[in-house]
């Protein structure tokens, strides 16, 4: 067998679970990458603002299948060293106006602010990376046993047996 039909054969045969190991691969990254964002504000100072306003975003959607919350952006107010900053946040489940919440800012650049309600995304990624890699090598696996199986079987039929 030359090399481009075992090339083509390798594709056919195990293209689902290289590219499950594929896409596990780049989640995995992804979510590293997005862990190491996540954790370089861990050091930026806490503080509390205080919600200014609420302004639906996306309205809540479930027709059985589907289902989204509603989402708001929410507007607050903080002070860094006496000076006052407003911002909004995006995404944001619905709250009230007047409600203490915790951000924390950039001390270079009082502007830069997080709100770590999503810090558990970067996990998910990764876990999700993870169990893509798991199924696509056992996609591989149960595959190359099929093809072995089926390559014993056509050696016994082409040596006369089972027939």
């Amino acid at each position: 067998m030359n090399l481009i039909n075992r090339i083509a054969k390798f594709s056919r045969d195990y293209s689902f679970g290289s590219g499950i190991i594929e896409f596990g691969i780049i989640a995995i990254i992804f979510g590293i990458i997005a862990f190491k964002w996540n954790n370089a504000r861990l050091d930026y100072p806490m503080i509390e603002a205080e919600v200014t306003g609420v302004a639906l975003e996306q309205e809540a959607y479930d027709d059985g299948n589907t289902h989204y919350d509603a989402t708001y952006t929410v507007d607050i107010k903080y002070s860094v060293d006496g000076r006052e900053y407003g911002a909004k946040l995006n995404d944001q489940p619905e709250t009230k106006v007047g409600k203490i919440i915790r951000i924390d800012y950039n001390p270079s650049d009082p502007t830069d602010i997080g709100h770590h309600e999503a810090a558990w995304f970067p996990a998910i990624i990764i876990a999700v990376g993870v169990l893509g890699i798991v199924i696509g090598i056992v996609s591989i696996v149960k595959n190359r046993n099929k093809n072995v199986k089926l390559r014993k079987q056509e050696e016994e039929w082409s040596n006369g047996k089972n027939l």
